[in-house]
């Protein structure tokens, strides 16, 4: 538990003034994934006699961008989105609990688009088809002339 815990706050580059929430998280996620041996069930399907849905698993730290549900008062032109961090899920709803950058608080929203991309992954496939496609226009500009 604690290793899964620290991998999950080292990848995510988050401070350890969240590590409640990766706690959490990581507590949520192994009692929807790990399977006893003996039972060859989940801790979820004991518990609750079905099997879990996962398909809600986001990536921990991911950037996220909320919808501001009239909390704040905002201008004409203002933003209706803000950016935030996903932290875990709530162990009570079907809500997201998220870190958000503008009014700098935890809070738990519904309306949430995620970027789970790794950027850095992101940007070494831009580069690479980039210049694939570049080398894809020479060759047909060659056979042209």
């Amino acid at each position: 538990m604690e290793e899964i815990t620290r991998t999950l706050l080292n990848d995510s580059k988050l401070s350890k003034y969240f590590s409640t929430d990766v706690v959490n998280t990581s507590c949520y996620v192994l009692n929807h994934n790990l399977i006893r041996p003996t039972l060859k069930k989940t801790p979820y399907e004991l518990y609750k006699v079905r099997k879990p849905n996962i398909s809600h698993f986001k990536v921990f730290g991911c950037k996220c961008f909320v919808l501001n549900n009239g909390k704040d008062n905002l201008g004409k032109f203002d933003a209706k989105v803000g950016e935030g961090i996903f932290l875990g899920y709530s162990s009570h709803s079907h809500v997201y609990r998220v870190y958000n950058k503008r009014t700098m608080t935890v809070e738990k929203f519904v309306h949430i688009v995620f970027h789970e991309a790794n950027l850095e992954l992101q940007d070494v496939s831009k580069n690479s088809t980039d210049e694939e496609d570049s080398n894809e226009l020479l060759q047909q500009n060659n056979q042209l002339i």
